[in-house]
């Protein structure tokens, strides 16, 4: 039922078609910002009238109104550095998976009212923002469920059964949390990729020469069918998983306070363990460059590639949505025929991740290559990413295409994002999961002591 489920919360709407559909939405007010100042230019200086902003070398799409414009890419960035900031905040306030999911299922069917010529974009955008803050709240969830799973699986308690070292039963803890997220992100992806194949396919075999209106209107079709999709998984779910309270609520907070006050007490363990922190660091800096160059390339530069056609979109996202089920197949047995450890695993795929942005470094420098082109293998690969981002890299590169005069102030923004995965990769090697574990270990002895001493003295 688990799996049912994480197959409806695919985030193909609000990772996918949603977040298509507003640049599109974006770019055509851009395009009107543009016409508007090419009417103000002489008509020496003026660009043919059919020209659009952003491509062939002319001035980069703008986005606001009069004097309050900056960059199309940079308010990409910015909406996305405001929503995960915004979803780190709501992480650490509340969290009901219930109402996470009845907001997004709700979301879906309303973007399926979202016209792409006369809805106001500045209104979409606060529907996307809204959506993808509830909908990473629902993975959250399972985030932190996952872990714990692996820890109770039948081949962890069959290895202390057998009485195994404690290195082999942290290792196959390990395997264990490998083939959940492997299983996990496979099923997610197929929730992913079902809806493209359902409606492509009815929308190509009812007109295989759609026009535009039809085109437009895949849009919503596509919001109507991951709707659908959603709510039919997560019912069964919600009706058949088992009811299990968590622990009481500590005395003096309550359930929206709760997340701030734990988050202190974490930062005070910092000092007790120092390599669990140092990942969280590292992986977190990582993921920041990671996600910020997919804002790049999905929302700027792959539409302008397709001119915004939709249904090339979704072929392309449904490669995306194949790669990754690829990937997660090869990288786990690969992992499980040469029994390469977890770190290392992680490691070789951060490594691979970085290779599909650092790419795009070269198209500063390149006219033909470095995401200069549409190849599919390149787009494709970001389909290993993971769904989460952080707000640090969208931040810094709304920041630097915001004030760069260049027009290749889309390409720049790869730099930054290859200097912070950079660092967080190296924090993350720097990091001994043998000594991490042994931190625990010795803390639990200690607060188990410290406690222990404390109902002693109550006797």
């Amino acid at each position: 039922v688990v799996l049912l489920f994480y197959n409806g919360d695919n985030g193909g709407g609000s990772n996918g078609s949603f977040a298509n559909l507003i640049p599109a939405m974006i770019n055509l007010h851009a395009n009107e910002n543009w016409k508007a100042y090419n009417a103000t230019l002489k008509p020496a200086d003026a660009f043919p009238p059919d020209a659009k902003c952003g491509v062939n070398g002319n001035p980069a799409c703008m986005v606001g109104y009069g004097k309050y414009q900056i960059p199309q890419v940079a308010f990409s960035l910015l909406q996305t550095a405001l929503t995960q900031f915004t979803a780190a905040l709501q992480a650490l306030w509340t969290n009901i998976l219930v109402l996470d999911n009845c907001h997004v299922i709700t979301m879906h069917f309303a973007f399926v009212f979202v016209n792409l010529h006369t809805t106001h974009w500045a209104i979409a955008v606060g529907m996307l923002m809204f959506t993808q803050v509830c909908y990473q709240m629902t993975l959250s969830f399972f985030f932190a469920a996952f872990p714990r799973l692996a820890c109770h699986m039948p081949s962890v308690y069959d290895k202390i059964d057998r009485g195994c070292t404690v290195r082999e039963v942290d290792e196959e803890i390990a395997i264990q949390r490998g083939r959940i997220s492997m299983v996990s992100t496979y099923w997610s992806n197929i929730g992913w990729a079902v809806p493209l194949l359902i409606f492509t396919g009815v929308i190509f075999a009812l007109n295989p020469d759609p026009d535009a209106a039809q085109v437009d209107f895949t849009y919503n079709a596509n919001a109507l069918v991951y709707g659908v999709y959603w709510l039919v998984f997560a019912i069964p779910y919600f009706i058949l998983d088992k009811r299990r309270p968590g622990p009481p609520i500590p005395e003096g907070v309550n359930i929206y306070t709760q997340g701030i006050t734990e988050a202190r007490e974490a930062i005070k363990l910092s000092k007790f363990l120092p390599q669990a922190w140092r990942y969280i660091i590292g992986y977190f800096l990582f993921t920041d460059g990671l996600n910020a160059s997919g804002v790049i390339l999905q929302n700027y530069i792959q539409p302008n590639y397709l001119n915004y056609n939709v249904l090339k979109t979704n072929l392309l996202s449904l490669a995306q949505a194949v790669a990754s089920m690829l990937g997660c197949l090869v990288f786990w047995q690969v992992q499980l025929w040469f029994k390469i450890e977890t770190k290392t695993m992680l490691q070789v795929s951060n490594v691979l991740m970085m290779l599909t942005y650092a790419w795009g470094i070269v198209g500063l420098f390149s006219t033909s290559i470095g995401y200069r082109s549409l190849g599919i293998p390149f787009f494709g690969l970001f389909g290993i990413m993971t769904k989460c981002s952080a707000f640090i890299g969208p931040l810094v590169n709304f920041i630097i295409t915001t004030v760069s005069p260049s027009q290749e102030a889309d390409y720049i923004g790869f730099v930054p994002c290859t200097i912070l995965s950079l660092i967080g990769f190296i924090i993350m090697q720097c990091t001994d999961p043998v000594r991490g574990r042994r931190d625990v270990i010795a803390y639990e002895q200690r607060e188990y002591e410290e406690e222990y001493a404390a109902r002693r003295a109550t006797l």
